[in-house]
């Protein structure tokens, strides 16, 4: 009997494969994408705390079925694992790590730059 899929993807009952990304990125660019990563950390910052402080509900009518289903909610909302709250918190480190990674690459491009302009430098004193 074929399991649920619910939009995750078939569950193989095995590891997902390891999946490593490359982005070729011209120097010149790095700051512009910097700049768009960090404009989209900053909307998603403020949804994650929207998210925290508007988004639980609690028992509207004070009755076992209001409160289920404020439970169930908040649950599936803010605390699971799998929680829209959990997604947008794995979202903000991904584009952390996106924006690290590029204040790296910028950092090694300017050391490259500054090492050849020195030798250069070297080279037409002689």
């Amino acid at each position: 009997m074929p399991s649920e899929d619910r939009g995750r993807g078939a569950d193989t009952g095995g590891t997902p494969p390891s999946v490593s990304h490359t982005l070729n990125v011209e120097p010149s660019a790095i700051p512009s994408l910097r700049s768009a990563f960090a404009g989209a950390l900053s909307k998603l910052d403020q949804q994650i705390e929207l998210a925290l402080t508007e988004v639980r509900v609690r028992p509207w009518a004070g009755d076992p079925v209001s409160q289920d289903a404020a439970q169930r909610f908040n649950q599936r909302s803010l605390e699971s694992g799998d929680s829209a709250l959990t997604a947008l918190r794995d979202y903000q480190q991904q584009l952390k790590g996106a924006m690290d990674a590029l204040a790296l690459v910028e950092q090694q491009y300017r050391s490259i730059e500054d090492d050849n302009t020195g030798l250069m430098g070297q080279q037409g004193g002689r």
